[in-house]
């Protein structure tokens, strides 16, 4: 019986020493087969490209110590590159084997194997396979290298650092605005963002959400590349009364993880950004679901108390974007205006793609429109140029759009009037006409029936111009062809309408014509008079002092001339003595200057000037 239990110690004893390395008093030992007690590189463990040794230590008992080992290399597909045979003795011995000896550093990144025998003076042998891999890593990793990028960097890539198995770390870095997780320099392979701050990120290649979770400060952050899973902690620690904050309110139904705050000083708690609407209703929390202390305001005084009363907005604020500070020792807090919301799209259907938003006008009544071209892809609505509030649906060329919704999907290419409601999302694609040009014809415009005289686009699907008519008749063209026209016996305004009757023009003069080709609307608006007109400028006798006045012409009253001695320099003419109207251009001498345009260069000279202060067309010539 002591016999068996002496041979199960010493078993045991063998599988410890093959294990790991420990101070053990092998003399004491008696017999036992041959062990290994370690080997480097290790079993399923990495080495890092480059020279390096391999090292395998054996151990035996006192009664049968050890006599012989064999080490030998071999790589993937069992070429073997190096071998190793030496007499061994006593009971604690090696085999080292020099990296020179088979060129380690010039081995290639892959996997590897050692096969290790060793025996002993009583015959006993021990055999075991050791596999490696010979990696550019020193732990196991989904990926090679690892980089965050964002608002922080410019979008650049600040490396990270695999510090265990899988897990990478970025120390100190001062974090802000959005940013992602990408495995190469330049976007050229994978990129990951976290779309709903569930503190795991998800694939966003090719213009994925980014991670916009209100991280702020200097942070460490840690990267999980098998699980994707993140955390970002502060790199310096502060005093704080509370483990985390937390901004729940009647805009997340008092629950959720989207508004927390980052502790930037001691006891001092931010939120950067958060968009509150009148009578909004609020409490800080310890923790995203109240389990922990809680804080709102009884007297409404901006010093809370903990479990407080809500605190609530105004009914008279504006809906917008406010940051809010907190004090955990003190329970201050303040509410700090930032700014009214935009609201844009982006998407690859979108004239940016996925980098920035192309920004909706607002109407005025709870909605957002604008017309842009977009090609087939897709979109998604956001509010302030963040992914903290979006609203996407699944429903095309009208639907519903929530938070996190789906991308929109745009299955044709073409001219698009979208509008749409961030307080219901709403929203609605509509094709319109695209034009190359829109133009006003006819008996009452300069060029007559023979030819258009275009009016100019102002961004908006509106188009404008000043213009002379004469008495008679007018239409609207697009591309200066009859294909589409619009027409109507209305005047001075009115909705036109496809092959419409012509517009009559019963009183000759400066008009100011408005013309939306979706909807038809026009007007035509006597072009401004003023009391003077004035040429001012570095190049003119007063300089930028004072206007040098101009005449007005008796035939007719929206042209002004002057004769005067110029020198080299700048001008521009001035109505009524002031710069709330002023013309300016980059041509001499002549061409049409437009309001708050650029100075206009001069060369010395006596000029007779003229200028049309309904159209901008003027002209110096030499005299």
């Amino acid at each position: 019986m002591k016999r068996i239990l002496f041979y199960l110690f010493s078993i045991a004893l063998i599988a410890l020493f093959s294990c790991e390395d420990r101070d053990v008093d092998v003399d004491a030992l008696t017999d036992f087969s041959p062990g290994i007690l370690s080997a480097t590189p290790a079993d399923g463990g990495k080495v890092v490209k480059g020279d390096f040794d391999i090292s395998v230590y054996f151990v035996d008992g006192s009664i049968s110590p050890l006599s012989e080992g064999t080490v030998s290399l071999y790589d993937a597909a069992d070429n073997q590159l190096a071998t190793a045979t030496k007499s061994l003795s006593g009971t604690r011995d090696s085999i080292i084997v020099s990296g020179s000896s088979f060129s380690a550093a010039s081995l290639e990144v892959g996997m590897y194997k050692l096969t290790i025998s060793v025996s002993d003076t009583k015959n006993q042998v021990t055999e075991v396979t050791n596999t490696f891999e010979i990696s550019n890593l020193p732990f196991a990793a989904n990926n090679n290298e690892m980089y965050a990028a964002g608002e922080f960097n410019d979008w650049g890539a600040t490396a990270m650092t695999l510090v265990a198995d899988y897990t990478w770390k970025l120390y100190e870095v001062e974090l802000a605005g959005q940013w992602k997780f990408k495995n190469t320099v330049d976007w050229s392979d994978v990129d990951w963002g976290d779309s709903d701050c569930n503190g795991v990120v998800e694939v966003a290649t090719g213009g994925g959400a980014n991670t916009n979770c209100g991280h702020v400060g200097l942070v460490n952050i840690t990267f999980n590349d098998r699980t994707l899973a993140y955390s970002v902690e502060p790199a310096i620690e502060y005093e704080t009364n509370v483990s985390s904050l937390y901004l729940l309110g009647t805009f997340n139904s008092f629950q959720g993880a989207e508004y927390e705050f980052n502790l930037t000083d001691n006891n001092t708690w931010v939120l950067d950004e958060v968009f509150l609407a009148a009578n909004d209703q609020f409490k800080f929390a310890e923790n995203a679901d109240f389990s922990g202390v809680n804080f709102g305001d009884d007297d409404a005084d901006g010093k809370a108390e903990q479990f407080g009363a809500n605190i609530q907005m105004p009914s008279d604020v504006s809906d917008a974007y406010y940051s809010i500070t907190f004090n955990d020792k003190s329970l201050a807090y303040d509410i700090n205006f930032l700014r009214l919301p935009s609201i844009g799209i982006i998407g690859s259907a979108t004239p940016t793609g996925w980098d920035s938003d192309t920004d909706l006008e607002d109407n005025g009544d709870g909605t957002f429109s604008i017309v842009v071209y977009l090609v087939e892809g897709e979109l998604k609505f956001r509010s302030n140029d963040s992914w903290s509030v979006n609203w996407g649906g699944a429903d095309f060329p009208v639907g519903v759009g929530t938070q996190d919704g789906p991308n929109i999907v745009i299955p044709e290419e073409g001219n698009y009037r979208i509008t749409f409601n961030p307080e219901t999302g709403e929203y609605s694609f509509a094709i319109v006409p695209l034009y190359e040009s829109i133009g006003i014809i006819g008996s009452a415009t300069p060029s007559g029936w023979d030819a258009d005289t275009d009016l100019a686009d102002n961004g908006e699907g509106v188009f404008t111009i000043t213009l002379y008519l004469s008495e008679g008749e007018a239409k609207f063209r697009a591309n200066d062809a009859w294909d589409t026209n619009w027409g109507s016996a209305d005047f001075p305004e009115g909705t036109a309408v496809q092959d419409g009757a012509n517009i009559s023009i019963a009183i000759a003069g400066y008009y100011v014509i408005t013309f939306t080709p979706e909807t038809g609307e026009y007007s035509f608006v006597d072009a401004p008079t003023y009391e003077t007109v004035g040429i001012i400028g570095s190049a003119t006798p007063n300089g930028w002092d004072a206007s040098t006045p101009m005449m007005q012409s008796e035939e007719d009253a929206h042209v002004w001339m002057l004769t005067v001695e110029l020198v080299d320099g700048e001008a521009k003419f001035r109505a009524n003595d002031a710069w709330d109207i002023n013309w300016g251009s980059t041509d001499f001498p002549m061409g049409t200057a437009v309001q708050d345009g650029p100075n206009i260069p001069v060369t010395a000279g006596t000029y007779e000037i003229m200028v049309n202060d309904a159209t901008g067309e003027y002209s110096f010539t030499l005299q």
